[in-house]
């Protein structure tokens, strides 16, 4: 019974194995250029999602404060049913009407002076209201002149505007990280490849130094340098295939994407010519089309409407009105009813609400004074990263002329020791040597177009150049 369970545990491991090898052979990695990735990452971007809502709300808030200005009709209908009336009091109207008439009647001699004629004055209960009572009423509204509302106006236009510079800024940001990350992986990726060909080149060298140690013709210290070039390598390789994993995982990570999902970036590292313009001009072209700093203008140009809209607290506010109504009363459900209508001019200026208005116009102050120098201390940092960042184009663009020329030294001078190590007259060390530099030299040459895309991306960005399609 036992060997039966054990054989069909086994042939069930072998099947899931079998499985998980078929299904994994399978896995074929995407590829994806950087322009797929570009649109991708911005359409799958969280902070891109927000401030796209954020614009709808700026709309919308537009709109509601040009709702203000715009006339406002109200209907309203109500109904009232006394369970008690009530009750006013007034003066005993028949008492004071029977003390004037006996009054009157004494003094003429009309008939003889009696006191007791004469009633006490009091109060007696009246109540003027029907039991049941009903009111429908429409009411309109118009502002004629309210610095307050045409000042929102402004306010929430100028606010649409700030929102919608913000969203290109975090386009912007989110396109150059883009670019920086799938450039990385094409280095890295290339990084990879040429120690994966170093390593291939200290193996193929490993073979011949063994042939020919075989054969008498060179010694054991060669042949042992020749097996520490090639195991040095091995980790060195292992190493950049680990930092290649873990950059295109950061490449997933901007583009939202699983990160188990097998991902290959299509492109090279390769050299265009790019012109610059002088450094002045590129100075008043980040001045004037920064995204970053535009956005610091409008938020400015936010606060000063905010000051003002908080000092229109105190200027007068007239209104026109009217309304149309229709009311009955009725004891007994049979209403009598009527109608009435008026219109009007409603005129309000605040006098003093213990300096309210004041301090919130000293605080909208405040704030504008603070944008004010964040702007100045922006302009300043733009000047000095942009000089930095010509700086590192320059830099880069003399690396890449330099190891184009000292790749094809490197090469001739591999093929050179290898051909002087075959014919006996060269040494393993000169091999080792000249290939560890043809190596160098391929790296310096990839890191070099690597820092110039780079500090393409951060110029482009900082002129605030982007293609929004």
């Amino acid at each position: 019974m036992k060997k039966g369970i054990f054989k069909k545990s086994a042939s069930l491991f072998i099947f899931l194995v079998t499985y998980l090898f078929l299904f994994n052979s399978n896995i074929k990695a995407t590829n994806i250029t950087l322009e797929e990735a570009i649109k991708l990452g911005v359409s799958n971007n969280k902070e891109i999602k927000i401030q796209k809502m954020n614009i709808e709300k700026a709309e919308q808030a537009v709109k509601e404060a040009r709702g203000h200005a715009f006339p406002t009709l109200d209907f309203t209908t109500s109904y009232y049913h006394y369970l008690q009336k009530p009750i006013f009091f007034f003066p005993d109207f028949l008492a004071l009407l029977n003390n004037s008439t006996y009054g009157i009647l004494f003094k003429e001699g009309l008939i003889p002076q009696d006191q007791t004629k004469f009633v006490p004055m009091g109060l007696i209960k009246q109540s003027f209201v029907l039991r049941n009572q009903f009111e429908a009423k429409f009411q309109l509204n118009q502002i004629l002149f309210n610095s307050t509302v045409f000042r929102g106006i402004g306010a929430s236009k100028i606010y649409l505007e700030l929102s919608k510079y913000n969203y290109k800024a975090i386009v912007s940001k989110t396109i150059a990280n883009i670019k920086k990350a799938f450039y990385l992986c094409i280095l890295l990726k290339s990084v990879k490849e040429i120690y994966e060909q170093s390593l291939k080149n200290a193996e193929e060298n490993l073979s011949l130094v063994n042939s020919l140690y075989s054969k008498g013709l060179v010694s054991e210290f060669d042949l042992m340098q020749a097996e520490v070039q090639v195991e040095n390598l091995k980790p060195i390789v292992e190493n950049s295939i680990i930092s290649y994993k873990n950059s295109l995982n950061n490449l997933k990570m901007l583009l939202d994407i699983p990160i188990e999902k097998e991902l290959e970036p299509i492109g090279e590292l390769s050299y265009f010519d790019y012109s610059l313009p002088e450094i002045e001009k590129g100075i008043s072209k980040a001045l004037e089309f920064n995204l970053d700093l535009k956005t610091l203008e409008y938020k400015k140009k936010v606060d000063i409407e905010m000051v003002e809209l908080y000092r229109s607290e105190n200027y007068p506010s007239l209104v026109a009105f009217g309304n149309f109504s229709l009311s009955g009363q009725s004891d007994k459900l049979n209403f009598q009813t009527y109608t009435q209508s008026l219109v009007g001019l409603q005129l309000s200026i605040n006098l003093f609400n213990g300096f309210q208005t004041q301090a919130r116009v000293q605080q909208s102050v405040i704030n504008y004074k603070e944008t004010e120098e964040q702007i100045l201390q922006f302009k300043s940092y733009l000047i000095k990263l942009l000089m930095e960042k010509y700086s590192e184009f320059e830099k880069a663009k003399k690396q890449i002329a330099a190891q184009e020329k000292n790749i094809k030294l490197a090469e001739k001078a591999y093929l050179i020791a290898q051909t002087r190590y075959k014919e006996g007259t060269g040494i393993q060390l000169e091999v080792k040597n000249a290939e560890m530099e043809l190596r160098q030299s391929k790296l310096n040459y990839k890191q070099a177009i690597f820092d110039y895309l780079n500090a393409i991306i951060d110029i482009e960005n900082i002129f605030g150049e982007v293609n929004y399609e």
